[in-house]
């Protein structure tokens, strides 16, 4: 894990699973929700403040 930045949120975490809503036959429309999976299920949203176990995405910039 690398240090949490102080400008992180749940949204630039590599634990972060966002949520989507069907809209069409084939168009999905995401939603600021989401859950993060590390270690276990928790419902989160983009705008969380990152945790302790925050990692940031591969290849996203710092």
């Amino acid at each position: 894990m690398e240090p949490k930045k102080p400008d992180a949120s749940c949204a630039q975490c590599r634990h972060f699973h966002r949520h989507y809503v069907r809209v069409g036959a084939n168009r999905y429309v995401p939603l600021v929700q989401g859950h993060c999976g590390e270690p276990r299920c928790r419902d989160k949203r983009e705008d969380t403040p990152a945790c302790g176990r925050f990692s940031r995405r591969p290849g996203e910039r710092a």
